[in-house]
């Protein structure tokens, strides 16, 4: 089964994601299925934001993320990649991890244009 999340971002680079499904199983099914797309990427504090509607779909009770740890806001339905220790106070639905590309998320911070895919 797909393992990797691809975000392409033009003129930057690729950021990969090592997804786990067992996580968020639903979410990761509804992620498959709404994927390749394009979307912008928001830098806001924290966080990076990518909208992403993917229903309100309700798997765990997190409300925080570590380190480059990526989930499913609910109540934004957005994807959101954690900079730092982050307590976003809402639900959200781990889907993995970044392992490639770390160092362009500090420089998303402009909105930029990315293509989201799955492999």
């Amino acid at each position: 089964m797909e393992s990797e999340l691809i975000l392409e971002v033009k003129d930057l680079g690729n950021i990969v994601i090592k997804l786990e499904p067992a996580l968020s199983p639903l979410t990761y099914a509804r992620l498959g299925k709404s994927l390749p797309i394009r979307a912008n990427a928001i830098k806001y504090s924290q966080v990076i934001l990518i909208p992403l509607d993917l229903g309100l779909v309700s798997e765990g009770k997190r409300t925080s993320l570590k380190p480059y740890e990526v989930g499913y806001w609910v109540k934004k339905r957005s994807l959101v990649i954690a900079l730092g220790n982050v307590d976003l106070g809402e639900q959200v639905n781990v889907l993995g991890y970044v392992i490639n590309g770390a160092e362009l998320l500090g420089k998303l911070n402009g909105g930029y244009s990315i293509r989201i895919s799955i492999r």
